[in-house]
């Protein structure tokens, strides 16, 4: 077999099948370098799953709960046994119309989101009772140069 243009990479995970966390996100390239490094930052989680639905709260919410939204959770939790289950929504999400639908009013935006991730932890908990369930909202600061997450209890 001919190889053109191979480059190897280091692989970090020689013998390990297992992992502390699977983080739910958006499919929105805006945000998942900085979910990334939030997540590795914030809770010291180096090994997580990553998967991204439209949406991410809004995939679980309009789930019946054996599609691939909740395949995305049930994967980590059963073949990497993952303890947490982190899900992140964000600011101006085209799954759920964007800022726009909400007139620019940034408060109400975020009110409406955390009520989508509370609706999607109330699923997400049901299903997978024990598994700890941690909700995100991304959003951009004023100056609109960096993002701030902020987490619900």
């Amino acid at each position: 077999m001919e190889r053109r243009n191979m480059q190897k990479m280091k692989f970090n995970f020689k013998g390990i099948h297992h992992c502390a966390a699977v983080v739910l996100t958006c499919i929105d390239f805006r945000f998942w370098r900085e979910t990334i490094a939030f997540i590795e930052e914030k809770f010291k989680i180096k090994d997580f799953d990553f998967p991204s639905l439209p949406g991410s709260a809004k995939a679980i919410n309009e789930s019946n709960g054996e599609d691939v939204s909740f395949q995305c959770i049930s994967v980590p939790v059963e073949l990497h046994h993952v303890q947490k289950i982190i899900i992140v929504n964000h600011e101006d999400c085209g799954a759920y119309g964007g800022s726009e639908k909400f007139g620019g009013n940034s408060a109400e935006e975020q009110k409406f989101h955390e009520k989508e991730l509370r609706k999607a932890k109330e699923k997400i908990s049901a299903k997978y009772s024990g598994k700890e369930v941690i909700m995100l909202y991304a959003r951009l600061d004023d100056a609109k140069t960096e993002v701030e997450f902020i987490e619900f209890n």
